[in-house]
């Protein structure tokens, strides 16, 4: 008996935040439909991203507001068209039968979300430049690195806000507000020397779950992500670039001090420009990993990657954002270094986006790395993650959409009780645009885990509806 209270005090302990996850955030609409804010915090694995501003879809095509005509394209690529002040709004209700996400004593919940947001740039536009989705448990804070933005003026200035307000049923003093302000700016020289910096600051929280140190398996968190870069087109057919970035995560809950942590990253590519359509590159990253309590030290650490990639678009209706090589995780604790089984292997990052016809498309994500840890119980995770986003337009008012995300993650114990699991999640949607500025949606997820260890299995259904504007 005392052996099981010891056990179940140290599962209690272990956490899995849905910000360290893989699954990819599905489309929730295409470039013609406004999207929605939901719940994750920057994962491959959940089907919508509270990360994304509503109306902004998922797969690498950030777009707010939908696109007139093809005629407009010129116009819109060089900034002349569109507005300088986009506001939005979703209204949300959310139906679920798991809401803690645990295989005991499930609670059913309704779920009312508010999210208003404002975003600006200068030049005016109607799409937002830049995608920034930091990831918590991902060394430097990203999953998947940030695509290039390539503005075609001198220079570029972007700022997003914006709010989600969470009501919910089962308990009140679940009720929170979470916000995010993120921003670029870019200044491109005649030279060929582009300057960016871009932030991102994130009040949050991850998704509840099982293995949460909190009672009610929720984890309120403030983090910032930002980058500088230095870009450089040395001639026709090569090109460098350089980039710093911070990332920096604070828990507001004493009890998970132990995953607060600053993480500084330099990265150096040189690009071979193959043809107009391809690009070749190799990369090395240096990712110094710093934990800030006496509970997290023994796990500071130092990653080296090493990748070779290629950028390929082929036509309009392709394309391709791939890189693998190899990744090296080095603990500063010699004794953590001792019990480290995951210190190494194969690292990769891949997006494709291919457009059977201009109604159908595919957006296909998959990574594979050692991240951090999310659990008091184990020194990293060895995390495996895919994703694929169907998008259907039926007419032009109606789209349907379809998101399945998959992850194996394989903890590297610090107890003796091994841990495995299998994430598997599916959400097909339908949405209808009844304005330019206003899109209505339905959406249906099953979310399972299966793991080695059964406390952290779960099955869980949710239903949505929602109203989003966007001007």
């Amino acid at each position: 008996m005392k052996g099981q209270c010891i056990r179940v005090f140290l599962t209690l302990l272990c956490i899995q935040p849905v910000s360290s996850s893989v699954f990819a955030a599905g489309r929730v609409g295409t470039d013609q439909n406004l999207a929605i804010l939901a719940q994750s915090s920057g994962s491959i694995v959940s089907p919508i991203s509270q990360d994304m501003p509503m109306g902004q879809s998922v797969g690498g095509h950030p777009s707010l507001l939908p696109k007139a005509s093809s005629s407009d394209t010129v116009h819109e690529l060089f900034g002349t068209e569109g507005g300088y002040f986009h506001p939005y709004l979703s209204i949300a209700e959310e139906y679920s039968d798991n809401l803690f996400n645990v295989n005991w004593d499930k609670k059913e919940n309704w779920l009312t979300r508010i999210s208003p947001g404002l975003w600006v740039s200068l030049p005016r536009r109607k799409e937002v430049p830049i995608t920034i989705v930091p990831h918590n448990s991902s060394p430097g804070g990203l999953q998947l690195a940030l695509h290039d933005y390539e503005g075609f003026n001198r220079y570029h200035f972007y700022l997003l806000g914006g709010l989600d307000i969470k009501l919910y049923s089962e308990d009140s003093n679940l009720n929170d507000t979470d916000g995010k302000v993120e921003g670029l700016f870019q200044f491109n020289l005649r030279s060929g020397l582009t300057l960016q910096a871009v932030d991102r600051y994130t009040h949050g929280q991850d998704r509840f779950d099982a293995g949460s140190s909190t009672a009610n398996g929720l984890r309120r968190y403030n983090s910032n992500f930002m980058q500088g870069t230095f870009d450089w087109l040395v001639s026709e057919k090569f090109r460098t670039k350089i980039d710093y970035s911070n990332f920096l995560l604070d828990y507001t809950d004493s009890q998970d001090d132990f995953l607060d942590r600053n993480d500084n990253t330099v990265s150096a590519y040189a690009y071979y420009i193959y043809s107009p359509k391809t690009d070749l590159f190799v990369e090395y990253s240096f990712i110094d990993v710093s934990y800030d309590h006496s509970e997290g030290k023994s796990k500071d650490n130092k990653n080296n990657f090493v990748y070779a990639g290629v950028h390929w678009v082929t036509t309009e209706k392709t394309s391709l954002r791939f890189k693998a090589g190899y990744q090296k995780k080095k603990y500063d604790n010699d004794q953590s270094e001792g019990i480290n089984n995951n210190p190494d292997g194969f690292a990769l990052e891949g997006e494709l986006l291919y457009k059977f016809t201009v109604k159908t498309d595919i957006d296909l994500k998959v990574s594979r790395k050692i991240d951090e840890t999310d659990s008091y119980v184990a020194l990293n995770k060895k995390v495996l993650a895919a994703s694929l986003v169907y998008n259907q337009k039926i007419t032009d008012k109606w789209i349907a959409s379809c998101h399945i995300g998959y992850e194996h993650a394989d903890y590297d114990q610090l107890i003796d009780q091994s841990r495995d699991d299998k994430r598997f999640v599916i959400s097909p949607a339908l949405q209808y645009l009844f304005r330019d500025w206003l899109m209505g949606e339905v959406r249906y997820t099953y979310d399972t885990r299966n793991s080695s260890d059964d406390f952290f299995d779960y099955d869980t259904n949710r239903v949505m509806l929602s109203l989003n504007f966007a001007i």
